[in-house]
């Protein structure tokens, strides 16, 4: 738990209902910038909508998602390191016409290669190290070489699980870039602090705009109103979900019937040969007259006139099957090679279409995903609004 209170007490101080951040015109300007790199036609007044709904994101990772606040994934990276790598970005990209001076060169004498593998406990193969150990690693200062407050707790906590395995190993490289990050960052952030305050940029508030950067995919993924369902869904969509009943099904399969439309027979011609010179010369005789004339010429079986020449859905296993189901009417295709070596010229002459039945599963599970992105997007809309309105925000 320790940790845990270190990672949060590196973050910068996120909105909660009390505490909602007003940006200044040059930050919103700044970021304006940003985003318009990214979509030219991005306005000032969507960059002011997206850093509103942002602290909106936020605010509801603190209630619903607050292990996104410390990091991500398990093996990844913290959201403190994701966040000093984007607020060092931001004030490279704004600042880059302004000459400072060079960051004090570190002396690594301080803390050695040696130094840092006595310092490390065993490495722990959960990813989890235990009070003890954090304790041991909180008492390692590492402020001489940063310029700023920092242990080697803090510098384990924030890494990737194979960074922190590396450091274990004894990856003293790593460990100088790691640091030497950081000490660029504290030099920059010193350096320019005359600069942000003149230009009324402030450095809490480009924090929180990147922690809402890196914490808006996630928060928009959970609430369902960005990634596709057909996977894994967080509880709130599941919730979300069981508020779908058979009659919300059936009147959209009543308004959407065309989207479930299908092909339920085809009819077809086909023949397989044993090789691609065979097939090629047959059907260029079934191009010059029919293919019907073609088999008759050749003395030769549609392979499939057990059926009188029928394929259904249901028959759709079998690779011939496959084929000609997958063809537009009236087309003559081929040579197409088989999974077993030989080849197929195939024609399918007329396309019956079916409507999936209204209790069939294929209704039921497009209908759902259907009805939950709607109700996930309305739900969100709503639910949003609400916040700004109470907070005087706007979008």
């Amino acid at each position: 738990m320790r940790g845990i209170f270190i990672l949060l007490a590196s973050l910068v101080s996120l909105p909660t209902m009390a505490n909602i951040t007003s940006f200044s015109e040059s930050e919103v300007a700044l970021m304006h910038t940003v985003f318009s790199q990214h979509q030219s036609d991005f306005t000032r007044h969507s960059t002011q909508a997206r850093l509103n709904e942002n602290q909106y994101l936020l605010a509801q990772a603190h209630k619903h998602q607050p292990q996104l606040l410390i990091r991500q994934a398990d093996v990844g990276y913290a959201t403190v390191f994701h966040t000093r790598r984007y607020v060092l970005s931001l004030l490279k990209n704004h600042f880059s016409d302004i000459h400072l001076p060079s960051a004090p060169k570190i002396d690594w004498s301080l803390y050695t290669k040696t130094a840092l593998l006595a310092a490390l406990p065993p490495y722990p193969n959960d990813n989890q190290y235990s009070p003890m150990q954090l304790t041991q690693l909180e008492s390692i200062n590492l402020a001489p070489l940063t310029g700023m407050p920092f242990t080697l707790a803090e510098l384990m906590l924030e890494q990737s699980m194979q960074n922190r395995y590396k450091l274990h190993q004894g990856d003293y490289a790593l460990f100088k870039k790691l640091i030497g990050d950081i000490r660029q960052y504290h030099h920059l952030v010193t350096s320019l602090a005359t600069h942000l305050t003149h230009s009324g940029i402030a450095l809490k508030h480009l924090n929180l705009i990147a922690s809402g950067e890196l914490l808006r995919s996630p928060m928009l993924n959970y609430f369902g109103v960005q990634s596709h369902m057909h996977g894994e869904r967080s509880p709130y969509v599941e919730a979300l979900k069981r508020k779908i009943t058979h009659s919300d099904i059936t009147a959209f399969y009543v308004k959407n019937k065309a989207d479930f439309k299908h092909k339920s027979r085809v009819t077809a011609s086909g023949v397989l040969f044993s090789t691609s010179q065979a097939a090629t010369t047959f059907k260029q005789l079934a191009q010059a007259t029919s293919i019907k004339n073609a088999l008759k010429q050749y003395a030769l079986k549609s392979i499939f006139a057990d059926t009188q020449g029928k394929v259904t859905r249901k028959q759709n296993s079998q690779w011939a099957h496959q084929v000609v189901f997958s063809l537009k009417e009236s087309l003559l295709a081929g040579p197409i090679r088989s999974p077993d070596g030989k080849w197929l010229v195939a024609q399918t002459h007329h396309i019956k279409f079916d409507y999936h039945a209204i209790d069939s599963e294929t209704v039921r599970y497009q209908a759902t995903l259907a009805l939950i992105e709607d109700l996930a997007q309305q739900t969100y809309r709503q639910n949003k609004q609400a916040w700004l309105n109470t907070h005087k925000l706007s979008l």
